[in-house]
Formats: C-alpha cells, sequence, structure tokens
C-alpha cells in the first residue's frame, strides 16, 4: 500500500499540500472545521471531511489515527495547533509536520510532538537563497545541511561507461542512487542502488546524492559548462 496521509486545516498552503499530494497518486485524507472548504477539495483528495480536529473520537471515526504522515495547517491558530499535534502524536503518528507563524512557535511545537516545522517565510527565503547561488540545481529537492538530490539526464561523457569506471564518488563526490529509465515496453521503470557494472546511456536520468556544490559541477557535464575533468581510461 502507498504512503497514506493526513491534511488538517484547507486554507491555502494545506490545500496545495493536499492536492499536490494526491496529483502523485497518494493516499489524502483531509480535514477542516468548514464545511466549504471541505467541499472544495473533495475532488482533489482521496477522501475530504468537515470534523472537529481536536475531538479525539471523531478524527479516530474517519480514519485519522490510520495514516503514515499527518500535515498540520492551522494556520494563525497555535492554540488548535498544539491540542491537535499533540493528540495526534498520542494517537501513534510518528511523523509529523507543522505549519508555524514564527521562530518561537516552531520551537516550541517540536516539544507537543512535531517532527518537522515549516515556517513558510523562512523556508521560502532559505530557498530562494539557494536558487541564486545554484541556479543550475532549481529543481533539486534539499535535504539540509547542504546536501541534496538531483534528477539529471546522463551526462555525454559517461554515455557508454559502466558505473564503476565513471567513478562518481571519487571523481566529483556525489553518489548514484538510482537511475530513471523507459523500459522496452515504454514504460518508466526506477532502479535503486544498481550495480556498478551497470552501463549508462544516453537517455538514462541519474538521481544523484551531495553537496550543492558537488552536484553542481556534475550538472555542468550536462549543460557544457563546466564540471571538472573528464576522467576516462
Amino acid at each position: 500500500m502507498s504512503h497514506t496521509y493526513l491534511v488538517v486545516g484547507l486554507g491555502t498552503f494545506g490545500s496545495r499540500v493536499a492536492k499536490a499530494l494526491f496529483d502523485e497518486e497518494a493516499y489524502v485524507l483531509a480535514v477542516d472545521h468548514e464545511e466549504g472548504r471541505v467541499n472544495a477539495m473533495r475532488e482533489f483528495t482521496s477522501k475530504a471531511v468537515c470534523c472537529d480536529a481536536i475531538n479525539a473520537e471523531a478524527m479516530r471515526a474517519v480514519g485519522a489515527f490510520e495514516v503514515d504522515t499527518a500535515i498540520v495547517a492551522l494556520r494563525n491558530h497555535f492554540d488548535m495547533t498544539v491540542l491537535v499535534t499533540h493528540s495526534l502524536r498520542k494517537h501513534g503518528i510518528t511523523h509529523i509536520l507543522v505549519q508555524v507563524d514564527n521562530e518561537q512557535e516552531a520551537e516550541a511545537i517540536q516539544s507537543f510532538g512535531a517532527t518537522e516545522v515549516i515556517f513558510p517565510p523562512r523556508d521560502m527565503a532559505l530557498r530562494i537563497a539557494k536558487r541564486l547561488i545554484h541556479p543550475d540545481l532549481a529543481e533539486s529537492i534539499p535535504l539540509g545541511h547542504g546536501m541534496a538530490i538531483i534528477d539529471i539526464l546522463c551526462p555525454p561523457s559517461f554515455v557508454g561507461r559502466t558505473i564503476r569506471t565513471v567513478e562518481l564518488r571519487a571523481h566529483y563526490g556525489v553518489n548514484l542512487i538510482g537511475i530513471r529509465s523507459d523500459g522496452q515496453d515504454g514504460k518508466e521503470t526506477l532502479t535503486l542502488n544498481p550495480t556498478p557494472d551497470t552501463p549508462l546511456r544516453g537517455e538514462d536520468n541519474l538521481i544523484l546524492l551531495g553537496t550543492l556544490d558537488q552536484l553542481t559541477k556534475v550538472k555542468g557535464l550536462v549543460d557544457g559548462h563546466g564540471g571538472g575533468a573528464d576522467h576516462r581510461y
């Protein structure tokens, strides 16, 4: 079964997150106390219900405590955010992302069970700064501590060689964690942790893990500007 999500609060942020997850074919249970918001999201979620998220029995009845991950998006209602987060944690949800309005709330909510905080102004500022410094990695997935994951077309200089001979870790300091490609039936396939003797093709997409600087160098090999020496043997 695919990963399941609960989104509590269907304001601008919550509804966008719910729709984005649903678009990726995830199971999304959306909860809000305003019927209008719930009705607007019915076609964009797996299940949308009008429910008091503070009421544990009501939440249990709709299956809110059976999901893998919860996103709490009750902006400007920190008192409710605390109660909902605590209840979710108490009832067994181990991965809880919570939207907050400031750094003080971000620090406080973690003591009530939040495993990750979402502070839009701060997060957007960091994302913009990184995009300006590393424009080639605008579509990367940030992991924190200067690390990220990117999905790039196989550089021309890698085509026809094996992962072993390219030596990505030795020469570029990055790890190849997957290859995305089209199978013989035309359907996309994803190979995680490919073997060292896997040959690389021009139509392959490489999923790489590394620091932003390291990934920028490898991305440069695709774009044709920089990226260090081409190590061939």
